[in-house]
């Protein structure tokens, strides 16, 4: 039988397991969406040839050699982007079929989203700007992104292959890149 002593050493132990224990995972849970994101800007980056600038696949269907798409029918632009030298535009024209901006902050949450049947015209333009960033006094929409650098992903539906060369001059007529006019 155990003295009163040891039982307290032994509850103190175990709390403090405890403690630890839910320290490690709180900041395990914190970090987690953070470190994926960073691998995922990284991968962006490498790919567009640096920060604010759009990576556009370009392939129909499913890809064999890279990671599985939810949907291989969505022909994706993405976008690594940092505020730190400034706003970023983006803008072009929305495709007819569906389209879609979603922009991601830091920690992998959605903070916007805007679809093709939202805008009253085929055109978009948006800033993504910090709170208190000065933006040109153009008409993009201001966007205030929570997080210095973030995601952004414009999907476009392509309903079969022969959509593609459309999309792909659809891609290439988009700006993407620091607010020039900030």
């Amino acid at each position: 039988m155990l003295n009163r002593s040891m039982m307290t050493y032994i509850v103190g132990a175990l709390l403090l397991a405890a403690i630890v224990f839910l320290g490690v995972r709180a900041r395990t849970i914190d970090k987690a969406p953070k470190t994926v994101m960073t691998a995922l800007e990284a991968r962006i980056v490498a790919g567009a040839g640096g920060w604010n600038a759009c990576y556009h696949n370009r392939t129909y269907g499913p890809r064999m050699e890279a990671a599985r798409r939810a949907n291989p029918d969505s022909i994706i632009t993405s976008m690594a982007y940092d505020l730190a030298d400034g706003p970023v535009r983006v803008s072009g024209k929305t495709w007819p079929r569906y389209w879609s901006l979603s922009l991601y902050q830091q920690n992998s949450d959605n903070y916007f989203v805007v679809n093709d049947q939202q805008l009253a015209r085929a055109d978009f333009d948006y800033v993504i700007a910090m709170d208190g960033q000065k933006v040109s006094a153009s008409d993009g929409s201001r966007i205030v992104s929570p997080t210095q650098q973030g995601i952004m992903l414009i999907r476009r539906f392509a309903a079969e292959e022969a959509d593609m060369p459309a999309i792909i001059e659809n891609q290439d007529a988009m700006q993407c890149g620091v607010d020039a006019g900030a």
